[in-house]
Protein backbone atom coordinates (compact mmCIF):
# COMPACT_ATOMS: atom_id res chain seq x y z
CA UNK A 1 0.00 0.00 0.00
CA UNK A 2 1.26 3.43 -0.52
CA UNK A 3 -0.48 6.57 0.84
CA UNK A 4 -0.42 9.54 -0.57
CA UNK A 5 0.42 12.71 2.32
CA UNK A 6 -0.98 16.54 1.59
CA UNK A 7 -3.24 15.70 -1.53
CA UNK A 8 -5.74 18.79 -2.26
CA UNK A 9 -6.78 17.62 -6.04
CA UNK A 10 -7.51 14.57 -7.92
CA UNK A 11 -5.49 15.22 -10.44
CA UNK A 12 -1.90 14.57 -8.09
CA UNK A 13 -3.39 11.04 -7.37
CA UNK A 14 -3.55 10.25 -11.10
CA UNK A 15 -0.01 11.31 -11.55
CA UNK A 16 1.04 9.42 -9.00
CA UNK A 17 -0.65 6.66 -10.48
CA UNK A 18 1.41 6.82 -13.41
CA UNK A 19 4.70 7.23 -11.90
CA UNK A 20 4.33 4.16 -9.78
CA UNK A 21 3.39 2.57 -13.73
CA UNK A 22 6.48 4.02 -15.33
CA UNK A 23 8.34 2.55 -11.92
CA UNK A 24 6.82 -0.77 -12.07
CA UNK A 25 7.48 -1.39 -15.78
CA UNK A 26 11.11 0.05 -15.52
CA UNK A 27 11.93 -2.08 -12.36
CA UNK A 28 10.33 -5.16 -14.23
CA UNK A 29 13.12 -4.09 -17.20
CA UNK A 30 15.62 -4.34 -14.84
CA UNK A 31 15.05 -8.04 -13.83
CA UNK A 32 13.21 -7.51 -10.21
CA UNK A 33 9.78 -8.90 -9.22
CA UNK A 34 7.39 -6.25 -8.83
CA UNK A 35 3.64 -6.73 -7.24
CA UNK A 36 0.82 -6.70 -10.10
CA UNK A 37 -1.08 -3.91 -7.77
CA UNK A 38 -0.24 -1.77 -5.52
CA UNK A 39 -3.34 0.03 -3.30
CA UNK A 40 -2.69 3.68 -3.75
CA UNK A 41 -4.41 6.11 -0.72
CA UNK A 42 -4.98 9.56 -0.38
CA UNK A 43 -4.18 11.19 3.40
CA UNK A 44 -7.15 13.33 3.90
CA UNK A 45 -5.43 16.11 5.78
CA UNK A 46 -5.90 19.58 3.45
CA UNK A 47 -9.89 20.91 3.47
CA UNK A 48 -9.85 20.87 0.26
CA UNK A 49 -9.08 17.32 -0.19
CA UNK A 50 -11.91 16.31 2.70
CA UNK A 51 -14.38 18.80 0.41
CA UNK A 52 -13.40 16.74 -3.02
CA UNK A 53 -13.20 13.66 -1.48
CA UNK A 54 -15.77 11.90 -3.58
CA UNK A 55 -13.50 13.16 -6.58
CA UNK A 56 -10.36 11.15 -4.77
CA UNK A 57 -12.30 8.23 -3.59
CA UNK A 58 -12.98 7.31 -7.21
CA UNK A 59 -8.87 8.03 -7.97
CA UNK A 60 -8.22 5.31 -4.61
CA UNK A 61 -8.35 2.46 -3.27
CA UNK A 62 -8.42 3.59 0.31
CA UNK A 63 -9.22 7.06 2.10
CA UNK A 64 -7.25 7.85 5.53
CA UNK A 65 -7.69 10.87 7.49
CA UNK A 66 -5.06 12.98 9.16
CA UNK A 67 -6.51 14.53 11.75
CA UNK A 68 -3.96 16.40 13.35
CA UNK A 69 -2.96 18.62 9.98
CA UNK A 70 -7.06 18.11 8.99
CA UNK A 71 -8.23 20.32 12.30
CA UNK A 72 -4.93 22.79 12.18
CA UNK A 73 -5.70 23.74 8.60
CA UNK A 74 -9.51 23.18 8.78
CA UNK A 75 -9.53 25.97 11.97
CA UNK A 76 -6.80 28.15 10.94
CA UNK A 77 -5.05 27.06 14.18
CA UNK A 78 -1.54 26.03 14.68
CA UNK A 79 -1.49 22.87 17.29
CA UNK A 80 2.05 24.20 18.59
CA UNK A 81 1.06 28.04 19.06
CA UNK A 82 0.18 28.13 22.74
CA UNK A 83 -1.69 31.16 22.32
CA UNK A 84 -3.74 29.49 19.70
CA UNK A 85 -4.40 26.41 21.91
CA UNK A 86 -8.09 26.79 22.80
CA UNK A 87 -8.84 27.12 19.15
CA UNK A 88 -7.31 23.74 17.67
CA UNK A 89 -9.60 21.33 18.75
CA UNK A 90 -11.02 17.86 17.44
CA UNK A 91 -14.67 19.03 19.11
CA UNK A 92 -15.07 21.55 16.94
CA UNK A 93 -18.53 21.05 15.16
CA UNK A 94 -17.39 21.20 11.60
CA UNK A 95 -14.73 19.09 11.76
CA UNK A 96 -17.58 16.09 13.29
CA UNK A 97 -18.95 17.18 10.21
CA UNK A 98 -16.14 16.98 7.72
CA UNK A 99 -14.75 13.83 9.40
CA UNK A 100 -18.83 12.32 8.94
CA UNK A 101 -18.61 13.41 5.33
CA UNK A 102 -15.29 11.37 4.72
CA UNK A 103 -16.36 8.44 5.76
CA UNK A 104 -20.21 8.43 4.03
CA UNK A 105 -18.03 9.54 0.73
CA UNK A 106 -15.67 6.36 1.10
CA UNK A 107 -18.92 3.99 2.22
CA UNK A 108 -20.94 4.81 -0.90
CA UNK A 109 -17.99 4.77 -3.12
CA UNK A 110 -16.50 1.15 -1.15
CA UNK A 111 -13.85 2.57 -0.46
CA UNK A 112 -12.06 1.98 2.92
CA UNK A 113 -11.17 4.94 5.84
CA UNK A 114 -8.67 4.86 8.33
CA UNK A 115 -8.40 7.77 10.47
CA UNK A 116 -5.17 8.45 12.00
CA UNK A 117 -3.68 11.23 14.02
CA UNK A 118 -3.39 12.26 17.76
CA UNK A 119 -7.94 11.55 18.15
CA UNK A 120 -7.36 8.12 16.80
CA UNK A 121 -4.98 7.06 19.82
CA UNK A 122 -6.75 8.34 22.71
CA UNK A 123 -9.75 6.14 23.94
CA UNK A 124 -11.78 9.07 24.39
CA UNK A 125 -12.36 9.75 21.56
CA UNK A 126 -13.20 6.28 20.33
CA UNK A 127 -17.32 6.25 20.72
CA UNK A 128 -17.29 9.42 18.84
CA UNK A 129 -14.93 7.98 15.78
CA UNK A 130 -16.93 4.41 15.99
CA UNK A 131 -20.41 6.63 16.01
CA UNK A 132 -19.08 8.57 12.78
CA UNK A 133 -18.78 5.05 11.27
CA UNK A 134 -15.15 4.77 11.00
CA UNK A 135 -13.87 1.29 11.87
CA UNK A 136 -10.05 1.16 11.34
CA UNK A 137 -7.98 3.32 13.37
CA UNK A 138 -4.21 3.65 12.64
CA UNK A 139 -2.41 4.51 16.09
CA UNK A 140 1.01 3.73 17.66
CA UNK A 141 1.47 0.15 19.50
CA UNK A 142 2.27 1.64 22.69
CA UNK A 143 -1.82 3.07 22.87
CA UNK A 144 -3.03 -0.19 21.13
CA UNK A 145 -4.14 -2.15 24.28
CA UNK A 146 -5.99 1.04 26.15
CA UNK A 147 -7.61 1.45 22.33
CA UNK A 148 -8.52 -2.03 22.01
CA UNK A 149 -10.10 -2.24 25.14
CA UNK A 150 -12.46 0.91 24.78
CA UNK A 151 -13.50 -0.55 21.60
CA UNK A 152 -14.24 -3.89 23.30
CA UNK A 153 -16.29 -1.48 25.85
CA UNK A 154 -18.27 0.17 23.24
CA UNK A 155 -21.78 -0.39 21.77
CA UNK A 156 -21.59 -0.02 18.53
CA UNK A 157 -25.20 0.02 17.92
CA UNK A 158 -26.11 2.51 20.49
CA UNK A 159 -23.47 5.11 19.29
CA UNK A 160 -24.11 4.88 15.57
CA UNK A 161 -28.15 5.74 17.13
CA UNK A 162 -26.65 8.42 18.68
CA UNK A 163 -24.79 9.83 16.10
CA UNK A 164 -27.28 12.53 14.87
CA UNK A 165 -27.13 13.81 18.56
CA UNK A 166 -23.52 14.12 18.21
CA UNK A 167 -23.73 16.05 14.71
CA UNK A 168 -26.02 18.40 16.13
CA UNK A 169 -24.00 19.71 18.55
CA UNK A 170 -23.42 23.36 18.30
CA UNK A 171 -19.72 23.89 20.34
CA UNK A 172 -17.47 21.98 21.75
CA UNK A 173 -18.88 21.66 25.17
CA UNK A 174 -21.68 19.84 23.74
CA UNK A 175 -19.44 17.81 22.32
CA UNK A 176 -18.31 16.86 25.58
CA UNK A 177 -21.20 16.42 26.69
CA UNK A 178 -22.05 14.04 24.21
CA UNK A 179 -18.74 12.22 24.71
CA UNK A 180 -19.43 12.11 28.55
CA UNK A 181 -22.83 10.19 28.20
CA UNK A 182 -21.13 7.68 25.62
CA UNK A 183 -18.54 7.34 27.43
CA UNK A 184 -17.49 3.21 27.51
CA UNK A 185 -18.60 1.07 31.13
Amino acid sequence: RILVPMVSRREEIVAVRKRIRRARARLRREGHAVADDVALGAMIEVPAAAIAAHALADAVDFLSIGTNDLVQYLLAADRNHEALGELYSPLHPAVLRVLRDVVRTGQRRGKPVTVCGEIAADPAFVPLLLALGLTELSLHPTTLLEVRRTIRGCDLGRLRAAAPALLRARHRDGIEAWLTAHKPA
